[in-house]
């Protein structure tokens, strides 16, 4: 059931409610009762307050998971690097004598971009047996293939 202003009773009643369970409408006397498009005012002050809010706060937990993403990013390129360090000791025992990690590392870090850049196969093969030497130790061919195949893992 509609009243001449094309609004049902129901609509008024809880566009009254909001506004007043919202704070915006002072307790009043019939004559300093607020007139509709005032309480329509109120009302959709108080919905563009919330919808701020609710943006902020969704921007915040998308920042928050970013971040998270980020830094679980790092802690599984930290355990690829890992894992590719302990297999290079391992599986090339001659060639991982007295290097410090980080050399070993810059295995994969000087490598990557070749495979990333779609370099072909003799050419980051190549790459890994000059980063893979070590003083007279020298990864022959297929030790270099398989050398770039644990480095393709850790780029990965």
């Amino acid at each position: 059931m509609t009243y001449g202003t094309g609004m049902s009773r129901r609509t008024r009643v809880a566009i009254m409610l909001v506004a007043v369970g919202a704070g915006v409408l002072p307790a009043c006397s019939a004559e300093d009762a607020p007139t509709e498009d005032g309480v329509r005012s109120s009302v959709s002050e108080a919905a563009t307050n919330v919808q701020d809010q609710a943006g902020g706060v969704a921007s915040s937990v998308r920042e928050a998971a970013s971040d998270a993403a980020d830094k679980a990013g790092e802690v599984f390129d930290d355990a690829k690097m890992s894992a590719f360090v302990g297999a290079f000791r391992a599986g090339y025992p001659q060639l991982a004598e007295d290097r410090e990690t980080s050399s070993i590392e810059t295995i994969v870090t000087e490598t990557c971009p070749l495979i990333d850049g779609d370099a072909s196969d003799q050419e980051i093969n190549e790459k890994v047996g000059e980063l893979a030497a070590n003083g007279s130790s020298v990864p022959d061919d297929e030790q270099a293939a398989r050398i770039a195949q644990l480095v393709r893992i850790a780029c990965g």
